[in-house]
């Protein structure tokens, strides 16, 4: 290579690194609006200052009290989701009031806990991806950039959504499964490059043993399926057919980190049988089957997003298959594992209860593993191909990409204001010296509905004076 050619590669490289730094910029930065424009929605006040129905998951965090004693309540299996979302709401908004005032404090706290756990999920699966950790390297801004427009704060966000428009649900559903992503990406590093478990990995991974299997309501059922395939990966790996031979060649960290986090999953799926919640809107088990294709249809054709994702993942499989690279093999045994994941996920889904809110047992928040899954897959299968593809093909390819994710990100414009009425409804509050006042009709303040009796405000009441938004508690209604 002479001079020229040097510096050209230079100013190129350099370029697709400024490009990609100011897109990621651009991209998290608008989703931080997006967040700080969304309301509260419902489920927060009773989770922050917890009532008589949330009081008793902090009073037995363990469970062990229904079992002795066999009473029931609500959510007995995710007391650190619980703990989460009170600890960070009943503190970090008074915290924030020390640089503004308390309704943007609200807002701020909730957008900042969305935005890391987006930044969680893109780094980790960039990380996973590039095999880099370091956000300044090209490979993981190439990565990076691949897979951030396909996390949807509106846009496709029904079918698609990671971080879901309430907190409450960011808390209960996102944030576990990046946890989890957490725990388990030292676990594939191991499987699939050989890298060493380190002493910092068991730091952090032997309190999750406990923490993740209480944690969401989807962790305990994941453990255990990608931990079963994890097994049969070993097995199917190994000349071995003796199993008690295969046992003890199977690496300690099945032994130390994957036996025990799945037995605390069976124990959490155990205490889900003493949930209070919707235990008188229980449809048989044969109808929750029934009504699988249904939520598979419209989880997966409602929009464009999971089409246009799907299609890219079809062609490039096709791509990969025509090339004789051996990690592209690698790549196309990982969709096939996905795909055995996703269909004994879905399959057990049915298990885990009816929600009327739900009325198709699929939706984005219990379909959110699959499409983590395939947004991984989406992002690998694409960042192979840019690397692998020839000179002439390789435009024409990345040119293609960059139409999709344009496609991505235009869907995903929207989503100011939408706060708008909840913030008015605070301000009235926060200005108004009576004990009880109106709202207007459907302006929901911390819920998915219209307050038609001010004392069912009460104890959202009580959290927006505790907020320090009302210098005492104001009940409210919303005007018929």
């Amino acid at each position: 290579m002479n001079n020229i050619d040097f510096f050209k590669s230079l100013t190129k490289t350099r370029f697709l690194l400024i490009f990609a730094g100011i897109f990621l910029i651009g991209d998290f930065t608008f989703s931080f609006i997006q967040y700080y424009n969304t309301p509260l929605f419902g489920d927060l006040a009773g989770h922050v200052l917890p009532d008589k129905v949330i009081q008793p998951v902090f009073d037995d965090p363990f469970g062990f009290h229904l079992l002795l004693t066999g009473e029931t309540h609500s959510n007995p299996n995710r007391f650190f989701a619980h703990w989460a979302v009170a600890d960070y709401f009943q503190y970090f908004p008074l915290w924030l009031q020390k640089f503004t005032n308390p309704i943007n404090s609200v807002y701020l706290a909730s957008s900042v806990a969305k935005l890391t756990v987006q930044l969680l999920f893109v780094y980790i699966l960039a990380f996973f991806i590039s095999g880099s950790s370091n956000p300044a390297k090209k490979n993981f801004l190439i990565a990076a950039v691949i897979i951030a427009p396909l996390f949807q704060a509106y846009g496709y966000w029904s079918r698609m959504g990671i971080v879901d428009k309430s907190i409450v649900y960011t808390f209960f559903y996102a944030l576990p499964i990046v946890i989890l992503m957490m725990f388990l990406f030292p676990v594939f590093n191991r499987l699939m490059h050989g890298r060493k478990i380190t002493a910092f990995h068991y730091f952090y991974m032997v309190p999750l043993i406990v923490i993740l299997p209480l944690s969401g309501p989807l962790i305990p059922a994941v453990i255990l399926i990608v931990s079963f395939l994890i097994f049969l990966n070993l097995f199917f790996r190994s000349k071995e057919r003796n199993l008690i031979v295969f046992f003890k060649s199977v690496p300690n960290f099945f032994y130390i980190l994957l036996i025990p986090i799945n037995l605390w999953s069976l124990y959490s799926l155990f205490l889900g049988f003493y949930n209070s919640n919707y235990s008188g809107e229980m449809i048989s088990l044969a109808e929750r089957f029934s009504r699988l294709p249904e939520g598979i249809f419209s989880q997966l054709f409602h929009s464009l997003g999971f089409p246009l994702m799907l299609l890219v993942i079809g062609i490039n499989t096709w791509l990969i298959k025509r090339s004789n690279y051996h990690e592209g093999k690698e790549l196309i045994r990982i969709l096939i594992w996905i795909g055995i994941f996703a269909f004994i996920y879905i399959l057990l889904l049915p298990f885990g209860g009816y929600r009327p809110y739900r009325p198709r047992i699929i939706r984005y928040d219990t379909f959110m593993p699959v499409t983590i899954a395939l947004i991984y897959y989406f992002g690998a299968s694409t960042y192979f191909l840019i690397n692998h593809f020839k000179t002439i093909g390789k435009q024409r390819y990345v040119a293609a990409v960059l139409l999709c994710l344009l496609v991505f990100t235009i869907a995903d414009i929207k989503g100011i204001g939408r706060n708008r009425c909840e913030r008015q409804a605070l301000e009235k509050m926060a200005r108004s010296n009576d004990n009880i006042i109106p709202i207007p009709k459907d302006c929901f303040v911390l819920d998915w509905q219209n307050v038609h009796d001010y004392q069912q405000s009460d104890k959202k009441a009580e959290l927006i004076y505790y907020w320090k938004i009302t210098d005492k508690k104001i009940l409210f209604y919303n005007e018929p």
